[in-house]
């Protein structure tokens, strides 16, 4: 049977695996409406001309001709308007590229002309050209009507521009001829990538505002993913991977929004004096570095499955890419660019054979991963594909992006899942554990003040003891041996012997006197929690001859401290120690309780200092005893010396029983 421990464990993620499955049909469904959006209606001409009449112009058509092309010449519509124009020399498709059409090679120069046939009326028509190779013109019957960067006949004179232009065109029933001026100096090929549209006003301009708000909308996706997993990174600096992704999707945000696939985003957001060719250079190095940067985030993440002499391979990348933007001309650096992009599907295979290879040894988050490899990986190899010429259709990276990020968003999501899960486990035991230690560290005081008190009662039966049993032996002995002493007067001998025995019995009478008081003053009041130090100051004065002085500020009239015994004893070492070690002449002791829950005794003496005394007899037994009592009853103990010479001990201890009578009497 499964545990609850273990449906904890796995119920999150189920979870998680269905909202991995909901994720994969939201991103099938804007794969599938990407593609069909990109379906517009397609116009055939028949030798450069273009009959509209059969077509409805309230939705999108494609101008795909074949417009006639005048290969090697940037003609204008005066140059038409001669007496003996220029004649065709062949056809071309849009979208497509000119090379092998009527001689013309990857650079050049062309002009392509269409005949447009218009339905009787008059109708306000938009013309959307996208990303033609590289600098354009158009004219609609002699009047310029839409201008991209500036045609020349070489690369110095031409200046390059890929943009979207919206341009108007107003048809009155009668033919309109359109002419369609390219040159091309700085890419790799040239020709038209995208289609020539022709709808009706709103219809161009609601698909530009709805493509620039979701490029808007997954550009913010990006920026939040870069910010939140490089500030995972800022406090967790041994985990690399987030640091890793968060910069893909960083150098991922700074490509999709120089480039074509968000209508050149961040030329309407940055000034317009960037140059558009710095901008689509750093679109460029940022996706070359992005793609660096994902596989470092894989071997990270999993560096046992990742190959680390490929990920030299994969950094070569970068620098060939800026040395082939540095060093060579424009149309060289796109051939490079364009074998890069290619050595992506290779990669994108090799990304998704490895993460298989994580889903079966079972690593976390694999699963969930691979899915997004391979979303992505689809997305890549259609996009390269079509920036190669190879097929045509629309660009799919922004969904595959969108898809991978969500994919390893939710991987970070299970982590941490599991990772709060572990914490709340550990954090259970620690508290039972915390608990089990609290218990034990209480039945150890507990036995402490047990042993304490059953070693003062053996102290005051060991001290009644020897005052009434061996004292009162002693002291009967030495009065026989004084009578001895008389009896035997006479007999100077016995008699001087018997009267040192009985001056070594008084002696020992004595001892066994100061003894049994030092184990327990007979004179205490047995009522008392311990015995007073009223009785320990006299016994030091009358046992050691030095002066010592006694002041006590007490609330109580009686002290009701139950803690009474343990600071006797501590003042009791404290005065030893003055006798023994510090060779003091004057001692004073005073214990101060106001009432406020805590009691103050201190002992002072005027001897050598404690670091002298220390010195003269290595330290002691005694402070260790005294520390070790203050720390059972709670107490806060202090040694140290005196301003004006000798030592200060000072022991603070809590006082339940005076505070209990003073809120009492309030």
């Amino acid at each position: 049977m499964r545990t609850a421990e273990d449906r904890h464990a796995t119920e999150p993620g189920g979870r998680i695996r269905f909202l991995m499955l909901f994720l994969v049909l939201a991103s099938a469904l804007a794969f599938w409406s990407a593609w069909r959006s990109a379906r517009p209606i397609r116009g055939t001409a028949e030798a450069g001309v273009l009959s509209l009449s059969a077509h409805d112009l309230d939705g999108e058509l494609s101008l795909e001709g074949p417009w006639t092309v005048f290969p090697g010449a940037l003609l204008s519509p005066t140059d038409f308007a001669d007496p003996k124009p220029p004649l065709p020399q062949g056809e071309l498709r849009f979208p497509g590229t000119w090379k092998g059409t009527a001689g013309l090679t990857d650079r050049g120069e062309a002009t392509f002309r269409l005949r447009l046939i218009p339905p009787p009326g008059e109708r306000r028509m938009i013309l959307r050209l996208m990303d033609i190779h590289i600098a354009y013109r158009l004219w609609a019957d002699g009047n310029l009507i839409a201008q991209s960067g500036v045609p020349g006949r070489s690369e110095t004179t031409e200046d390059a521009h890929r943009s979207l232009v919206l341009a108007p065109l107003v048809l009155r029933g009668e033919p309109v001829d359109l002419t369609l001026q390219v040159s091309n100096h700085h890419f790799r090929k040239g020709g038209v990538a995208e289609p020539i549209l022709l709808s009706s006003p709103g219809v161009a301009e609601a698909a530009r505002a709805r493509s620039w708000v979701l490029s808007a909308c997954f550009c913010g996706v990006l920026a939040v993913t870069a910010i939140y997993h490089l500030s995972i990174y800022a406090l967790r600096r041994h985990d690399p991977p987030p640091l890793y992704f968060g910069l893909y999707a960083l150098l991922l945000l700074v490509y999709a929004a120089g480039s074509n696939t968000t209508l050149w985003l961040a030329g309407e957001i940055l000034p317009r004096q960037v140059p558009p060719a710095a901008m689509e250079g750093t679109a460029l190095l940022s996706y070359v570095a992005a793609s660096v940067t994902l596989y470092r985030f894989f071997l990270t993440l999993y560096p046992d499955a990742f190959s680390r002499r490929l990920r030299v391979a994969s950094d070569l990348r970068l620098p060939v890419f800026v040395v082939a933007q540095a060093a060579f001309p424009s149309f060289v650096a796109y051939w490079v660019i364009l074998g890069l992009l290619l050595l992506t599907i290779p990669l994108s295979g090799y990304y998704i054979a490895r993460m298989t290879v994580c889903v079966r040894r079972g690593r976390p988050g694999a699963d969930i991963l691979l899915v997004g490899c391979v979303i992505l990986a689809g997305a890549a190899v259609n996009d390269i594909l079509i920036h190669a010429g190879a097929i045509e259709g629309s660009y799919l990276v922004m969904p595959g992006l969108f898809a991978f990020v969500l994919f390893q968003a939710l991987t970070l999501a299970m982590r941490f899942t599991r990772s709060f899960a572990e914490v709340e486990r550990l954090s259970s035991e620690l508290e039972g554990k915390n608990s089990v230690l609290r218990a034990e560290m209480e039945e150890r005081d507990r036995l402490e003040r047990e042993v304490i008190a059953i070693s003062e009662d053996e102290r005051r039966r060991i001290g009644h003891e020897l005052h009434d049993g061996l004292c009162q032996q002693l002291t009967a002995a030495r009065l026989r041996c004084s009578v001895l002493a008389e009896n035997l007067s006479g007999q100077t001998g016995f008699a001087r012997d018997a009267r040192a025995l009985g001056g070594l019995l008084a002696a020992t009478t004595e001892d066994a006197y100061a003894l049994s008081r030092g184990l327990w003053p007979v004179e205490h009041d047995p009522a008392a929690p311990g015995p007073s130090l009223e009785e320990l100051v006299r016994s030091v004065r009358r046992d050691d001859g030095v002066s010592v002085e006694l002041h006590q500020d007490r609330h109580c009239a009686k002290c009701a401290n139950p803690h009474a015994t343990a600071l006797y004893r501590i003042a009791q070492e404290a005065l030893s120690n003055a006798m023994k070690h510090a060779q003091a002449s004057h001692v004073r002791v005073s214990l101060t309780c106001a009432g406020d829950g805590r009691v103050e005794l201190i002992v002072q003496d005027d001897g050598i200092g404690r670091i002298a005394a220390d010195q003269g007899h290595g330290g002691g037994l005694g402070l260790r005893i005294m520390a070790h009592r203050a720390n059972v009853i709670e107490a806060d103990l202090s040694i140290a010396d005196a301003p004006g010479g000798g030592t200060v001990v000072r022991c603070i201890a809590p006082c339940s029983r005076g505070a209990a009578i003073r809120e009492t009497a309030r």
